[in-house]
């Protein structure tokens, strides 16, 4: 099982690899933002099978040789690897006391303000690529993404708790706004509504709402804005009410073709369990357990590795896939106290995870393919950067055990010498 000193280990062995990648990157989704890449998914979403030998050749660039894309698009910088590495930095400051966790995360937090998106209430992020989300809808680059602000929101409050200076707060109410005024509420019953993806959307995408409803519930309580908490429970609302019997949740409510899957459920359940640290309520823990049940059961396999899909595709070709172990380990970490087998299972990860998937220059393989091909071309967004991070929050996690161990071991030391003391 893994122990804090490898956690450590790999954690520095990553680090030396970042400092040599550097903080742009690719990206899986970049080659499809390209004017061919939109267009012959286009057609492929109109045509069906006739439309395959279009997408044929950006499917293999991703299989067989995924640098080749360095031909057709430059490195970016990604506000969610970004805010994710600012907040691994923050973990290891905790742990460790060392000032240079915390000056590399300060700095980051500069560089993300810097490439934040204008002409809204406050800072928001998205990526910086032509994306098309699904078959009916291309956002151009740059549209903020409420799945990619709410890390920066925590990355600041990161930053607020670590440095105690005043100008992370404002950031974090700043962009709290931006989550409260320019996205959107879509009704969806009596008190609950959907939250949208973007600010020009109406989709009705589950975690995204998971994902405002967390934000808001805690901006609402840490900067006494009411209306803030009204959103965030009607947005909660529609969460809980998505949710199927079985302990499952479809990736989007209204929309022909949905589907469930490994990290989106790990995403509604951990901003769920946040919205729960601030406000408890037996809905939320009732919610929280189903739908932990459902993921242990049918999203992790006899094998205790991850599953993409509940349900299998018709083609799937990864039989690994590196995001869903980074996930599973924060999720676990966040939980474990509520649902010790979700602890038990982020261990279980994290320890294959480091000694079967990272590589021995310090990064991590991408994903696993059916006959044990590994893809190995990083990209800092999916999944190196949530991997450091996961790392990262379990080590915290396994150290404050120690200390606390430590610290009831003197305890139990001073009172028996006490005792003797009397005795004597």
């Amino acid at each position: 099982m893994v122990s804090p000193d490898s956690l450590h280990t790999a954690c520095a062995r990553f680090l030396a690899w970042l400092e040599r990648a550097g903080y742009e990157s690719y990206d899986p989704y970049d080659i499809w933002g390209t004017r061919y890449g939109l267009w012959s998914r286009k057609v492929y979403y109109a045509k069906g099978r006739l439309g395959i030998p279009l997408v044929a050749p950006l499917v293999a660039i991703d299989l067989l040789c995924p640098s080749m894309r360095r031909l057709f698009v430059k490195k970016e910088r990604f506000a969610t690897a970004d805010a994710q590495l600012l907040l691994g930095f923050l973990n290891l400051y905790q742990v460790t006391g060392e000032a240079k966790y915390l000056e590399r995360a300060v700095a980051l937090g500069e560089e993300i303000m810097g490439y934040s998106i204008p002409g809204f209430r406050g800072p928001c992020w998205g990526y910086p690529f032509d994306w098309q989300n699904n078959k009916n809808a291309v956002w151009p680059k740059n549209t903020p993404y409420i799945t990619c602000t709410p890390y920066c929101y925590e990355a600041y409050l990161g930053l607020l708790e670590a440095t105690v200076e005043g100008k992370y707060r404002e950031l974090a109410t700043w962009i709290a706004a931006f989550v409260h005024g320019d996205l959107k509420d879509i009704p969806t019953g009596p008190n609950a509504a959907a939250g949208s993806y973007s600010p020009f959307d109406k989709r009705q995408v589950v975690n995204a709402t998971a994902y405002r409803a967390y934000v808001l519930c805690d901006a609402g309580k840490r900067f006494g804005r009411q209306d803030y908490v009204e959103s965030s429970r009607r947005n909660l609302n529609f969460v809980l009410e998505s949710q199927q019997d079985d302990g499952s949740w479809l990736y989007a409510m209204n929309e022909e073709r949905s589907f469930i899957d490994n990290f989106h459920t790990c995403f509604n359940l951990k901003n769920l369990f946040k919205i729960y640290r601030i406000e408890p309520d037996e809905r939320i823990e009732a919610s929280i357990r189903r739908g932990f049940d459902y993921y242990r059961h049918n999203l992790i396999d006899a094998d205790d590795n991850p599953k993409s899909f509940a349900v299998k595709p018709r083609l799937q070709l990864a039989k690994l896939e590196m995001y869903n172990f980074a996930e599973g380990i924060t999720l676990g970490v966040l939980i474990g106290g509520m649902i010790p087998q979700a602890g038990e299972l982020a261990r279980g990860l994290a320890s294959k995870l480091i000694e079967e998937h990272q590589l021995p220059d310090g990064h991590f393989v991408t994903r696993v393919f059916r006959g044990g091909f590994r893809h190995r071309f990083p990209f800092l967004r999916w999944p190196q950067a949530q991997l450091f991070y996961a790392l990262t929050n379990l080590l915290k996690t396994e150290d404050c055990k120690i200390q606390d161990a430590r610290q009831e071991g003197h305890g139990r030391l001073a009172r028996v010498e006490k005792t003797q003391d009397e005795a004597g």
